[in-house]
């Protein structure tokens, strides 16, 4: 177990740990052969921990609020017929028709979108990749008998997932192709996982009167959001261009690491107008 008190994995780091199951490489020649590389990749994997609070405030969960839940906004403007009473996260879900799936009842967020001119949007992207948020289970939505509605003890934390050549984002997907050869040729199909723990301390109460600024908190976050291409393929580019050449200059990649030329896998340049994860 791999345990960030405050912080994350860096890009080098998830990727050592996803090829070698540490946050370094093994020194040249610690592996000899394709062999080798294999029986690594069947080792029992070291796994991530994160804290929830760091990540909600610091690391990629800073561009979520939950005002960005409709069903926050919704239940306090009274968009629905519901009765006078108490009722659980899961209660409003249901009576809101949303499907009991989990992403479904999630708040998706493309790293790729946000913060693209911050320090950490090149880790960020490559560590995380898409990132889903929950509202937490015991949440309290309660409508009193006069009405008024009002929200307790509520707050967004980030779910569990795992690092590996698999996504369903084409930025991601683009970045896999691109690097697949270099990064892993052998398709070792190792997954890092990623655990947040401890507690998220931005804990909530919401009345009616808050619905409006809850809306306003909605557009603000929803406007940091850069959803154009155009806006984004340069930081993409330049995201692609800083992890191949980093993996290179610190000799994370098998061709650095094995001895035996004869299993070293392809090697293939990538132009450096090509976009990427």
């Amino acid at each position: 177990m791999v345990a960030y008190a405050a912080g994350a994995p860096t890009m080098e780091e998830m990727i050592c740990l996803y090829l070698y199951d540490d946050i370094k490489p093994p020194a040249a020649g610690a592996l000899k052969t394709k062999q080798d590389v294999l029986a690594l990749a069947k080792a029992t994997r070291q796994d991530v921990e994160i804290d929830k609070n760091w990540f909600m405030t610091q690391g990629g969960g800073r561009f979520v609020h939950i005002a960005r839940f409709n069903i926050v906004r919704r239940f306090l403007a009274k968009k629905d017929n519901l009765m006078p009473g108490f009722y659980t996260t899961k209660d409003i879900f249901n009576a809101y028709k949303i499907p009991n799936i989990p992403k479904k009842r999630m708040f998706g967020l493309k790293q790729y979108e946000y913060g693209i001119n911050d320090s950490d949007f090149t880790d960020r992207c490559e560590v995380f990749g898409s990132s889903n948020f929950r509202i937490n289970d015991m949440a309290q939505f309660i409508i009193n008998p006069n009405g008024t509605r009002e929200i307790r003890s509520i707050w967004v934390e980030p779910v569990d997932d795992d690092y590996d050549y698999e996504s369903s984002s084409w930025e991601a997907k683009i970045s896999n192709i691109l690097t697949e050869s270099e990064i892993d040729p052998w398709r070792i199909g190792r997954k890092v996982a990623i655990k947040f723990t401890g507690n998220v301390h931005g804990i909530h109460f919401f009345a009616e009167r808050d619905l409006s600024r809850l809306e306003a908190q909605n557009r603000q976050f929803e406007a940091l959001r850069h959803s154009s291409l155009f806006d984004r393929i340069v930081p993409f580019v330049t995201l692609h261009n800083k992890k191949m050449d980093s993996l290179h200059a610190k000799a994370i990649l098998y061709s650095k690491v094995l001895v035996n030329h004869g299993e070293h896998p392809p090697t293939v340049r990538i132009a450096r107008d090509a976009p990427s994860r």
